[in-house]
């Protein structure tokens, strides 16, 4: 360490605890947040379901077409 290495934070932790360094702990507010692929992956993943929302609100909004009758069988 006195040629500059940086302990983990574990092994910095034992040391604090024998009182041979000061340890604080570390602050990374991004370490939750997906990743580069999860976030194209879900704003895929988004785009498809509002995608087959609007084909579905589409189809109920269109008329349904008459059913035209069968012509009537001879006897």
């Amino acid at each position: 360490m006195s040629k500059g290495a940086q302990p983990t934070d574990r092994v910095a932790r034992f040391l604090a605890n024998e009182g041979l360094v000061k340890w604080e702990h570390g602050n990374n507010p991004t370490k939750a947040e997906p990743g580069k692929k999860a976030k194209e992956r879900a704003e895929e993943r988004a785009q498809r379901e509002a995608d087959a929302k609007a084909a579905a609100e589409e189809a109920a909004a269109a008329p349904a077409p008459e059913p035209t009758p069968e012509p009537a069988p001879e006897m």
